[in-house]
């Protein structure tokens, strides 16, 4: 009678929002006493719409990314992930995806290779164009930090453009590049001292040949005196 009770007052206050069965531990009695129950896992993320909208967030951000990175993500804790956050650029998103998520979302796209032979948990650094120094250079900051500067934790591939990037080596290298912004400065800045230094040059000219001029005169005048 008291169990067929219980039952009837948990059936009338789950609809009201009160309790929920996901999410609460379930009593049980035997004949070894009560016992306690664990609750089933109920994250958003593991159901199948979870996964959807994950997915289309990370699809999202492939599309506004120039460069992605993906790091090995084990052992990384959300308070470190956290810390990442606060010094990377505001167009750059750290983000722990699953590999299968991951692979589905950059299928088709400049930045394919970075799912081939993924491994283990992974953070995946989405990378806007012209961020890649900034992004890496706090990235490098966070590493000795956190203390994550052993060669499993370092950055293992890298795509942009359709092309792959492995090792840390080489990624650094990569993020190393001036930006289309820094190249465009530095040809604006050549073309322009251009004009000057060719000016420099016209005007010489002149000056060489007056020279010339006169010390053709000179050498003639001495000779008629001779």
């Amino acid at each position: 009678m008291a169990k067929y009770f219980i039952s009837l007052v948990l059936a009338l206050m789950a609809p009201m929002g009160v309790l929920s069965f996901s999410n609460v531990a379930v009593v049980t009695r035997g004949r070894q006493g009560m016992s306690m129950r664990a609750p089933k896992p109920s994250g958003f993320s593991s159901t199948k719409e979870g996964k959807a909208v994950i997915l289309e967030r990370t699809k999202v951000l492939v599309d506004k990314s120039a460069l992605i990175i993906a790091v090995p993500g084990q052992g990384i804790t959300k308070e470190q992930i956290d810390l990442l956050r606060k010094d990377l650029p505001e167009t750059t998103t750290a983000s722990v995806v699953k590999n299968s998520l991951l692979t589905r979302a950059v299928e088709g796209t400049p930045f394919a290779e970075v799912a081939v032979d993924l491994r283990d948990q992974n953070l995946f650094l989405f990378v806007a164009e012209g961020e890649a120094k900034p992004t890496y250079k706090a990235f490098k900051a966070w590493q000795k930090e956190t203390k994550r500067t052993d060669p499993s934790t370092l950055p293992k591939v890298a795509a942009m453009e359709g092309t792959s990037y492995k090792g840390a080596d080489a990624i650094e290298s990569l993020c190393s590049l001036p930006t289309k912004t820094e190249l465009i400065a530095k040809i604006a800045m050549g073309i322009k001292s251009v004009p000057t230094k060719l000016g420099r040059g016209v005007k010489a000219v002149p000056e060489k040949l007056g020279r010339a001029v006169r010390a053709i005169k000179d050498k003639l005048e001495e000779e008629e005196k001779a």
